[in-house]
């Protein structure tokens, strides 16, 4: 049986039995259509970089459709009849771009690119669903599912916002205005497609492994599917998005598809009762809210449709249903659906229907504890509630604004006495997050019923009761019991505030009513060009942009391989500290597409995936004895398709030894010292023994303790390696920024000569450190796996798997100890620092790399300061180098120092940095003038004052400083090549493009140098044949040591074609005298490199002031303006530059406020390790006011061109949100009578953190 479907107006005639019964429209997409503009990434709807568009007829009103979805959720069985469109089908350099791709690419909203194209599929998909018609407001709100590590989002959201009808934001002169959408006329009927294509209606299809798809088209045919399932397991299907919670049953024999199903898809309202098709989606749900919410009675639609438009993304509610959404809380009783939770405020009543029997009505809480049998749930029915009567409230708590499941939430629906306000005729109180078994707060419902909930003495009783009822689970990676307990009391306290009269509440405490109102966001970007000067200083376009933009753009996994090619997946130790005795992969192997299974047995040459010329300690690729951590690889499974081998992978069974009972696992540095594990300290030869001379007497001497956690890089682009076997070697596409080393480790491991391993490297979809060496252990086992098997390998690690198994950044902690004057003046300071190596020391910045941040710009010498540093050996994986590693630690560690020096000696803390600045730093002159341009003493006046007038809601402002070391080592090589016949220019270089405008750089120095247009410069694929030998790209030097290469090489090539410009005189073109160079035999291919010593080091300055506004009832913040000043020199590209101090601050601000990695300490498991649970920034977490300067008539003597390097040093300013943080929350302990102290903040500071250090009582909770 075949099923029909269009993608870009091409139309698929597709034998389902050819597939897997449960492949993604992904997969066949990108393998089988060979479109490879819709990426992958966490195969769970988290990340976004797989959304398309598709379009449908609604099943029930015959409606013609166009949604976002996810395609690695949207099973390909589901699609008959669609139209899909992919970024590559709205606009490509054939046929012209669309005006999405080419705004997003003018306005510099591309980085790396790997998220690009699913950003402009999904702001095409929001346009095309409204009519063309949409609010900025509807645009920031719709791109939750997007999550971009490089930019920062800023530019994107102006992007996107530039096309809603009432933009404010100022476009190029040469932005095409946004056109009329049209989907490519179809290629049967020559006509607009309109999911007419395919004639006959699919109903059944067997596999040949006996699972079988059922395509009902009424609920008789549901019940008819269900009475041939017999005892075997099946699935309703929807959204699948479930899978994106609870990966999906392998044993699942049974699909019945309900799309077709018209009765599952209506809606109805009669009278006071609102019936909604069980199918319908998230988003349908909440149109029917919007418009419903008119009606008298159903005025709490309003809030219903607000609270739904929190639930996971645009994609997910898109396609995820409500019947989906409650079917997951009954599989599931931890799930913290919002759904139920709502709807069983709400008293709604869910209808359901068994196998041979009839529909009947009854509460969900029923429904979600009695067992059912075959049951269908046809629909829900909300009644109306008497608006002035009825209250209904709800609150949902997250990690981050948006895609985030509760910490808690919670819905209220009172009945109010009228005549008696405050008086409580009934209550519902429902609360999700606590424990599986806890819905209703019982006692609580039952105090309130006739007691006036205003009264002092009844609501202080009222929490007290709730407090004592409300009793949260403790499990992993949940926040603790007490943070969860104090938000359910405050939510209900919240509503209290909202519905007491204005004259019985304190004026202070008003505010901490609402939960925190973000507005739309905005920036400013100001930077100097010199147009003299240009293409340098030239603010260009990036030079891949469009092709990032409409997906054009390839990346590793995008490398057309032959149909033979075969797929990797690591299997994994579990026993952390036990030795490997035996691996028996039998089960494995005899499972039906697996290929070949290799341990550390069959490696031909060294077991090590770091090698020792690069100063590396041996990590090895598949563990081979004692296992170092959790979930280290011992194998690797290869099969016929990526998922084959990853489910085959978690069958490998292995027996192991030598694991006495009594041993204790350290995940975390922080479990090394609250056991006092002391012998993981591995002290450095470094060890500084001379005392510590006070410079002065002290007036105040204080010590403290500030702790770092890791960060997950959470690179877009997985790990990823294409091996070829080609004549007597391999060629090896992967994702490394270390040609060299990866290189190197092959062909060790393989025992060949280096010249038979060639790599290539077109770009990669993000890296910052994590693509230095932690992806050579996916090269190695795909290069191994391509060698053994003569055939072309391809592994893409998956999202588990990463996080699992690779280094992250150093975790760190600095026990500190300072004696000051009253002004702030350090008299001396000690800082013993610690960090978190994991299982090695590679990679290691606590010898070069933090210690020369430690001291920053402050008058610190080796006499009155001793900063010492030892790294601790942990059960997890070998840490990484992350972006800005050692001076993030570095810089953070000192400023934290000058806060709480301020803070002991009750001083400014802009006047503490003022005071200890060394004499003649640059800082001097750009401090002041950066607190009188961000009107800095002013703004904390007005903050005091802010919060003195507010109880709940606090305001903060946090100041960081940073003096940033560049030295530029190791040789990077570039070639480039002038075509005779046309005058073009081709580079090729050993760096790495990776999202921070390399190439784009090298080209505007090519052009200006050769003198020739910046259209004529091309930059290929990095290699090992004309980037040999070259260094790392990382520490943010590559930019402007292949810049200088290139230069190099380029005068090389005006030095040979001087005399041909001589000899042909003045007015000639470059296109006549390149032709002319070529006749003569001159040679028009230069190469060149950098080496170290080529240029001096230098110092990068920046300041930041970030100001946060903080619920002090739940700890979410909004940060409500961030103002950053780069020392970048003389810019060489501005609008890259602008790019990278953004998106280096907002990664940084996920380190220190929402990325949080949670350990098993039985294990060594992480349990944050997908996109459920791990939390970067997302597009409504970064500044609502965000303002950049690249510092101006500031030319660098020592850099390239006078340039400083951007892509690093502004990821240190970020630490500063935690300082605003530390005062506000100060504010709000003062309030609370707690004694003037110092609150132990660091990385991350969660709501959990705030909430729990604010002093907050529960006989606080309270109106007067």
């Amino acid at each position: 049986m075949t099923a029909c479907f269009v993608i870009n107006g091409t139309p698929y005639n597709v034998d389902l039995t050819a597939f897997p019964a449960d492949i993604t429209l992904n997969t066949f997409i990108r393998e089988h259509a060979q479109l490879t503009a819709t990426k992958f990434m966490c195969l769970e709807g988290g990340c976004g970089v797989c959304i398309c568009v598709v379009r449908g007829k609604h099943p029930a009103t015959g409606e013609t459709r166009t949604w976002a979805v996810n395609s690695c959720l949207t099973l390909l069985n589901t699609c008959a009849d669609w139209q899909i469109t992919t970024a590559e089908g709205i606009g490509n350099k054939r046929h012209g771009y669309h005006p999405i791709q080419k705004r997003l690419a003018k306005l510099n909203g591309t980085q790396c690119g790997f998220c690009s194209p699913a950003m402009v599929m999904n702001m095409y998909g929001l346009l095309e669903s409204k009519g063309g018609r949409v609010t900025m407001e509807e645009v920031e709100s719709s791109f939750d599912g997007n999550i971009c590590r490089c930019t920062g989002y800023r530019p994107i959201l102006d992007t996107m916002k530039s096309f809603a009808v009432d933009s404010n934001i100022k476009l190029p002169e040469d932005c095409d205005d946004i056109e009329d959408f049209e989907f490519v006329a179809c290629p049967r009927s020559g006509r607009q497609c309109s999911g007419g294509c395919h004639k006959k209606p699919l109903t059944a299809l067997t596999y040949a492994d006996g699972a079988q798809w059922y395509w009902p088209h009424s609920l008789t045919e549901v019940f008819n599917a269900l009475a041939k399932v017999g005892n075997e397991q099946y699935i309703l299907v929807a959204g699948n998005t479930a899978h994106g919670v609870y990966r999906r049953s392998p044993d699942i024999k049974h699909f019945i598809d309900l799309h077709g199903v018209p009765e599952l898809k209506q809606h109805t309202i009669v009278g006071e009762k609102l019936t909604l098709g069980a199918n319908l989606s998230l988003t349908e749900a909440i149109d029917i809210f919007q418009k419903v919410a008119q009606r008298p009675g159903f005025e709490y639609c309003e809030q219903l449709w607000r609270h739904f438009d929190l639930i996971a993304n645009v994609p997910v509610r898109n396609a995820g249903t409500l019947a989906g959404n409650i079917s997951i809380k009954k599989a599931h009783p931890e799930f913290p659906s919002d759904v139920f939770l709502s709807f069983e405020a709400l008293n709604v009543q869910i209808i359901i229907q068994e196998l041979s029997a009839p529909a009947r009505s009854m509460p969900i809480l029923e429904y979600l504890r009695q067992p059912f049998n075959k049951a269908v749930i046809t629909a829900f029915e909300l009644k109306a509630y008497l608006k002035g009567r009825f209250v209904y409230h709800s609150y949902k708590i997250t990690p981050r604004a948006q895609n985030a499941h509760a910490y808690v939430n919670a819905a209220f629906l009172l009945d109010m006495d009228v005549t008696a306000w405050g008086i409580v005729n009934s209550a519902r109180l429902c609360f999700g997050g606590i424990n599986p078994d806890f819905v209703h707060a019982t006692a609580t419902e039952s105090f309130v019923i006739r007691q006036n909930i205003f009264d002092k003495e009844v609501s202080a009783q009222l929490f007290s009761l709730l407090s004592e009822e409300v009793v949260p689970n403790e499990v992993l990676p949940d926040p603790s019991p007490a943070y969860r307990r104090s938000l359910a009391c405050a939510l209900f306290y919240k509503t209290l505030l909202k519905l007491a009269p204005v004259e019985k509440v304190r004026a202070e405490y008003k505010s901490g009513a609402n939960i925190l109102k973000r507005p739309l966001s905005s920036g400013i970007q100001t930077f100097e060009t010199i147009e003299k000067n240009y293409p340098i200083t030239q603010p260009v376009q990036k030079l891949d942009g469009l092709l990032q933009c409409s997906g054009e753009a390839t990346y590793m996994d995008d490398t057309l391989t032959t149909s033979d090619t075969v797929h990797c997946a690591f299997a994994n130790a579990t026993r952390v500290g036990a030795n490997i005795e035996q691996i028996d992969a039998s089960e494995v192997l005899a499972i039906s597409g697996v290929i070949a299974f290799y341990t550390a047995k069959d490696i031909p040459g060294t077991n090590n995936f770091c090698d020792q010329a690069f100063e590396y300690e041996p990590e090895e690729i598949f563990c081979s004895g004692v296992v170092r951590y959790y979930d280290q690889p011992l194998g690797v499974v290869v099969a016929l398709t990526s998922d084959i081998a990853k489910r085959a992978a978690s069958k490998v069974k292995v027996i192991y030894s030598n694991l006495p009972t009594d041993t204790k696992i350290y995940p975390t540095m922080a479990d090394v010292f609250k056991e006092q594990a002391m012998d993981r300290i591995k002290w450095s030869t470094a060890a500084q023994s001379n005392s510590l001379q006070l410079s002065d007497q002290p007036d105040i001497s204080a010590r403290g303790v500030f702790e770092m956690g890791g960060q997950y890089h959470f690179t877009m682009e997985p790990q990823t390696t294409v091996a070829v076997p080609f004549e007597d070697g391999l060629q090896v596409w992967t994702a490394t920024q270390w040609m060299d080393q990866t290189q190197c480790v092959i062909a060790k491991m393989l025992g060949i000569r280096v010249n038979d391993v060639q790599l290539k490297v077109r770009r990669l979809g993000g890296a910052y450190g994590a693509k230095i060496s932690r992806g050579n252990q996916v090269a190695c086992a795909a290069s191994l796996a391509a060698y053994k098997l003569n055939q072309p390998v391809r592994f893409v690690q998956s999202i588990e798997s990463m996080m699992n198994s690779n280094g992250k950044r150093w975790g760190c902690r600095s026990d500190y100890e300072f004696h000051i004057k009253n002004n702030g003046k350090i008299v001396g300071l000690t800082n013993t620092y610690y960090e978190d190596a994991g299982c090695t020391l590679n990679e290691n910045p606590i010898e070069d790399l933090t210690p020369v941040t430690a001291k920053n710009c402050y008058e610190l010498n080796d006499s009155n300061s001793k900063i010492f540093g030892q790294p601790v050996i942990t059960d997890a994986p070998s840490s990484a180098w992350c972006r800005a590693p050692g001076s993030t630690e570095g810089i953070a560690m000192i400023e934290n120092m000058l806060e709480h020096m301020a803070f002991e000696a009750n001083i400014d803390p802009a006047d503490a940095r003022l005071v200890n600045l060394r004499s003649g730093n640059k800082m001097g002159e750009l401090l002041p003038g950066f607190l009188q341009s961000t009107e800095y003493r002013q703004r904390r006046k007005d903050i005091a004052a802010f919060n003195a007038r507010n109880r709940w809601i606090k305001r903060g402002l946090g100041l960081a400083i940073m003096e940033y070391p560049v030295n530029l080592v190791g040789q990077y090589a570039a070639t480039v090549a002038i075509y005779h016949v046309d005058g073009t220019v081709v580079i090729a270089h050993g760096g790495i493009e990776m999202g921070q405008g390399m190439n784009t750089k090298i080209a505007q120095v090519a052009a200006h140098t050769l003198g020739i247009p910046l259209s004529f410069v091309k930059l290929e694929y990095s290699d090992t044949i004309n980037g040999a030998n070259s260094e790392v790209t990382g520490g943010s030097l590559g930019s402007e040591s292949l810049c200088f290469a290139v230069r190099k090489a380029c005068e090389v090539l005006n030095t040979r074609l001087q005399p041909v410009k001589e000899a042909l005189g003045k007015n000639v073109t470059w296109q006549r005298i390149v032709a002319e160079a070529w006749t003569r035999l001159i040679n028009l291919i230069a190469s060149e490199y950098y080496k170290q010593g080529d240029m001096r080091n230098y110092l990068v300055y920046g300041l930041g002031l970030t100001e946060i506004e903080l619920d002090i009832l739940t700890g979410n913040h909004l940060i409500k303006r961030v103002d950053l000043l780069e020392d970048a020199g003389e810019s060489l590209s501005p609008y890259i530059d602008i790019g990278q101090v953004e998106g280096a601050f907002v990664m940084l601000l996920g380190y220190w406020l929402t990325e949080h990695l949670i350990y098993d300490r039985q294990t060594g498991r992480l349990v944050t390790n997908r996109t459920w649970t791990y939390k970067p920034p997302g597009a409504k977490d970064i500044p609502i006011d965000f303002r950049i300067e690249l510092l101006q008539k500031n030319p660098n003597p020592a850099g390239f061109m006078r340039s400083k390097t951007t892509g690093e040093p502004p990821a240190c300013l970020a630490v500063s949100s935690i300082f605003a943080v530390q005062h506000a929350l100060q504010s709000a302990r003062q309030d609370a009578g707690i004694a003037h102290e110092w609150v132990r903040l660091g990385a991350p500071t969660t709501p959990e953190t705030i909430v729990l250090n604010s002093g907050t009582q529960l006989s606080m909770l309270s109106l007067e």
